[in-house]
């Protein structure tokens, strides 16, 4: 029987408590309404690749939404919650892997910041917009 991982503080997650739950199959959120939103920090975006390119890690989906809320929530603030240089870091560290998913996320992320006008909330920070269509 697995133990469902914990969170010190389910608000402020440690990269480490990240890894284990997003590795355990049947872990819940660990809080009911946004985490998403609570889990995203620039900070966490090469993790977030590294999960998301995982095609074993469980909750995979879940960490390609959170590099969407990331890129979105940079435009949207005009880089105020993350650097465009760091995004832009980021989107050559996901075209580096070769996997699908990640490197659809760089694409359209690199098209946003041609064309930060184009940004659209609901595709980019809600889950059913374009982080349901990973390819």
């Amino acid at each position: 029987m697995s133990r469902e991982p914990t969170f010190e503080d389910a608000f402020n997650p440690t990269p480490e408590e990240m890894t284990a739950w997003a590795y355990a199959p049947e872990a819940q959120l660990p809080v009911s309404q946004d985490w998403e939103i609570i889990a995203t920090c620039p900070a966490f975006g090469s993790l977030f690749l590294t999960l998301t390119a995982d095609r074993k890690c469980p909750h995979r989906r879940f960490f390609l939404g959170c590099l969407y809320l990331l890129a979105g929530d940079a435009v949207r603030t005009r880089f105020q919650t993350m650097p465009e240089a760091s995004l832009n870091g980021l989107t050559d560290e996901a075209m580096a892997t070769g996997e699908a998913w990640v490197s659809t996320w760089a694409a359209r992320t690199r098209a946003l910041l041609r064309a930060p006008e184009s940004f659209d909330y609901e595709a980019w920070c809600d889950p059913r917009g374009l982080a349901s269509t990973p390819t």
